[in-house]
């Protein structure tokens, strides 16, 4: 079998041959020991590898160890990249942990690439189940390979019949995919056109909520830019080097849509009703939170250098967008960043939800603080403008690595132009992916050691505990490039409590709900929100970090309705399922 790696490479050539050529012509870096043909030469040979990850901790093992291949996903993400710079080719792909077959661990989803404008061949999505944390490629046997050029991915059961549904943005009409199998056998009919949500437009991140309190899971989806091929100029960098364009050189915001479920298997696009179709952007990321407390979802979109939404939920079926007034459309100068992907956490302990939206290299990261659903720029004193400035991010994830009780961060880098300030390997778009610890208050780069840092072009960042030992694990795209799973090397022995919680009559995940925990006299709280990130969705399951805590004092869930649930004296270390309405087992 040729290594995954190696089928990258090969697949990247020309445009790697076309950069470089136009690199040199211009100048535009120092030479290099190789032609263009003799690096055809290496690469053909194998010998023009991704960068190896950055060094191990010294005396001792990566925090990380991408184990992909080893466990069986051999995935190789095909942008359809020939040198012709069109804008969708840098994108994806998007890919999600998803428990398919209701085994209780965690299975995988890829977005497909390939043809751009049907001249050439799609690359379908591929399913792996998890097999005890070896995984089985089942896509022709579930249905589940859909042809490409995908991007987002959502998942959740919207039809609430005890199994997953998997959603899927294209460029072209998006999927809804039905898991109609038997759990032993899960099976994947897309009803995109009879559901209603089989949009034609350039989808990015999708996000399942409830948004009216039916009980019964909704749908947003962020759209990028109205973008065709007669659309696409030629651009240039300013030492004349052909690249990809700007987003803002197509002038095309797009409109967002919402869908409300209806209850029968279909959707209503209640979009020009809810307000939604009010305003435009170059949406990418998107993140449901009930951000000012009041008992309803609202929504934040990070959209590509224009102002962020944040949709504020009135509780009539209608939203306002609100996030000038909020101050989280801008950064504190008053620009609308590069928004792509974004997290949302209590990163200062103090019970609501705030924001950490990933920017476009020459742009320190932006961190939101929410204060009762008002915000603030918090970025430079988090200390992200010390090392996130020359970096271009799409995925990140907030989670406790070493299960300390404090948040930690992970980065999917990857350049969308080619004076990249941080190159590693050989494609001129290839940055190290970040990792950092947030320490009193800021976060601190902790990237050497950390066994994530390869010479991809990082896109999606799924986070969940696939093998089931406590600790959270990382699904990672690469455009162009390989998928990596990043298991956790945690072993500090801290203690850890994970959470599901299930509500309706198919005791679907209760995406929505908020869970709130209390050990060794701290509280944290965390919302049910698989769908965060860039073009990804996550383990459904809430994950809490306890440090030396030996019991779990208080557990409180308030479900999306409003009502609550509490468990008390609980043991560390283990898995709690908590369904709404049931009785204390205490």
């Amino acid at each position: 079998m040729v290594p995954v790696a190696r089928v990258c490479l090969l697949r990247a050539l020309p445009l790697v041959i076309v950069v470089l050529v136009a690199l040199k012509a211009a100048g535009y870096v120092g030479a290099r020991p190789d032609t263009p043909r003799q690096l055809a030469e290496r690469l053909l040979a194998g010998t023009g590898a991704p960068a190896p990850a950055r060094g191990t901790a010294a005396g001792g093992p990566s925090l990380f160890t991408d184990v992909a291949q080893d466990a069986g996903i051999r995935f190789c993400h095909d942008n359809d990249a020939r040198g012709e710079f069109r804008l969708p080719e840098e994108m994806g792909p998007g890919a999600a942990f998803v428990d398919i077959d209701g085994d209780g661990d965690l299975d995988i989803f890829v977005a497909g690439g390939g043809s751009i404008v049907g001249d050439g061949s799609p690359q379908r999505c591929r399913l792996y189940r998890n097999d005890g944390g070896r995984f089985t490629d089942i896509t022709d046997a579930s249905g589940a390979g859909v042809p490409g050029p995908a991007y987002g991915v959502a998942c959740a059961d919207f039809d609430d019949d005890g199994d997953v549904d998997i959603f899927v943005t294209r460029l072209g009409p998006d999927v809804l995919l039905r898991n109609d199998g038997p759990p032993s056998a899960p099976r994947f009919v897309d009803i995109a056109a009879e559901a209603g949500v089989a949009d034609p437009g350039f989808g990015t991140s999708a996000s399942f909520f409830d948004y009216d309190r039916d009980g019964r899971l909704d749908l947003y989806v962020a759209r990028y830019l109205d973008w065709s091929a007669a659309r696409e100029t030629v651009c240039y960098t300013i030492l004349g080097v052909r690249d990809y364009c700007n987003p803002m050189s197509y002038a095309a915001p797009s409109r967002d849509k919402l869908y409300r479920n209806l209850g029968d298997g279909t959707f209503q696009d209640v979009s020009l009703q809810a307000g939604i179709t009010g305003e435009t952007g170059n949406g990418l990321g998107v993140l449901a939170s009930d951000f000012d407390d009041d008992g309803w979802i609202d929504l934040y979109v990070a959209n590509d250098q224009t102002p962020g939404f944040l949709w504020h939920n009135r509780g009539d079926g209608t939203f306002e967008n609100v996030a000038a007034l909020a101050g989280c459309a801008y950064d504190d100068r008053g620009v609308a960043i590069a928004g792509m992907g974004v997290a949302g956490e209590d990163l200062d302990g103090d019970g609501d939800v705030d924001l950490l939206v990933t920017n476009i290299h020459h742009q320190t990261h932006l961190v939101l603080r929410n204060d009762n659903g008002f915000f603030d720029d918090a970025s430079l004193g988090m200390g992200l403008g010390r090392w996130s400035i020359p970096a271009t991010t799409f995925g990140v994830a907030l989670f406790d690595q070493d299960n300390d009780g404090r948040l930690d961060a992970f980065f999917a880098n990857g350049e969308v132009n080619v004076d990249n300030a941080l190159p590693v390997g050989e494609n001129p778009y290839a940055q190290p992916d970040h990792f950092a610890r947030l320490v009193d208050g800021a976060f601190v780069d902790a990237t050497d050691g950390s066994g994530v840092s390869f010479g991809d072009v990082g896109r999606a960042v799924a986070c969940g505990d696939y093998d089931n030992d406590g600790d959270r694990d990382l699904l990672v795209t690469n455009n162009g490039g390989p998928v990596r799973l990043f298991r956790n090397n945690n072993d500090s022995g801290n203690a850890w409590l994970v959470v599901q919680t299930r509500t309706g009559p198919g005791g679907r995940n209760a995406i929505g709900a908020r869970v709130t925990v209390t050990a060794a006299g701290t509280t944290r709280s965390t919302d049910i929100r698989p769908q965060q990130s860039y073009l990804s969705s996550g383990d459904p399951r809430a994950h809490f970090g306890l440090g030396r805590a030996t019991t779990v004092d208080r557990i409180e869930v308030r479900w999306p309705d409003g009502s609550r649930t509490v468990r008390t004296g609980v043991r560390v270390n283990q898995l709690v399922v908590i369904e709404q309405g049931a009785e204390d087992p205490s």
